[in-house]
């Protein structure tokens, strides 16, 4: 019993004298290597696409090269990883990326598995796209009918669960959109602005949001759980640029109606400089 006792008694002293395993450095990481890897969309105007030349540019591009150039001293020291709805979480806390800057809605289930920046828009959530002879108006009409839909996105629940949407999924916004002219799929369901995007587009005339979202939503970088001093250097990065009217003037660059949010942060942000 006695030496049952000191067998213990040494195992619980090894368990202490343990190093504590804590969460890496990101900060330190990203400055030692001289890049930040961020995780954007490529596909999803005004946020992140492809121009003409082949670039990516867009609102978030343009704040992740701002925060880059803040932590950094050049926008240029950036590797942009294209990422979607379904796999943008999973680059994230796997290591492959920095943070997400990929049309991110700050939502209590995504908050389970990573963190958020400071929110730096305030984004209409979904819409419905269909022709312009259906005859719906309203979300509770499309119970159980088959619309077209992209995987991970936050309001995929909330349309089938609440409103008995038939979802047909698909990992990237060109394959969802090609299904709806191919009549697959009665409507499509996305966010708001990408649709009114979509529709002053050539080929896009005989369309019409059908059905106005139902709800506003924070968007936000995603960053892993735990990652406090790289938080807070990215927000401090985001505020200067708040304060800068950086994000005044990337809504005018890419075509963005003005917000009265993004108005309302750049107040509070030059207000708390003084």
């Amino acid at each position: 019993m006695k030496n049952h006792r000191m067998r213990i008694l040494a195992a619980s002293m090894l368990l202490l004298a343990a190093p504590v395993i804590t969460h890496a450095d990101t900060l330190s990481d990203i400055k030692a290597r001289g890049v930040l890897t961020v995780g954007v969309k490529n596909d999803y105007p005004p946020y992140g696409y492809m121009d003409n030349n082949g670039n990516t540019v867009g609102f978030e591009i343009s704040l992740a090269r701002y925060i880059a150039n803040e932590l950094l001293g050049s926008p240029d020291k950036i590797k942009l990883v294209p990422v979607n709805a379904s796999n943008r979480m999973q680059f994230l806390n796997s290591g492959q990326i920095d943070i997400i800057m990929a049309t991110l809605g700050v939502t209590p289930d995504r908050a389970k598995q990573i963190d958020f920046t400071d929110e730096y828009v305030s984004a209409a959530g979904p819409s419905i796209l269909a022709r312009k002879e259906v005859k719906f108006t309203q979300w509770e009409q499309l119970k159980g009918q088959k619309i077209c839909g992209i995987q991970g996105s936050y309001f995929n629940k909330t349309v089938t669960e609440k409103y008995g949407l038939q979802l047909v999924n698909f990992t990237a916004l060109p394959e969802a959109y090609r299904a709806l002219q191919d009549n697959r799929c009665v409507a499509m369901v996305f966010d708001d602005m990408s649709l009114q995007n979509k529709l002053k587009e050539p080929g896009w005339s005989d369309y019409k949001i059908a059905v106005k979202p139902y709800e506003y939503l924070p968007m936000a970088g995603g960053l892993r759980k735990g990652d406090d001093a790289f938080r807070a250097a990215v927000d401090k990065a985001i505020v200067k640029a708040e304060g800068e009217d950086k994000l005044i003037g990337w809504e005018k660059e890419f075509d963005m109606p003005p917000s009265p949010y993004i108005a309302k942060r750049a107040e509070a942000a030059r207000a708390a400089a003084k």
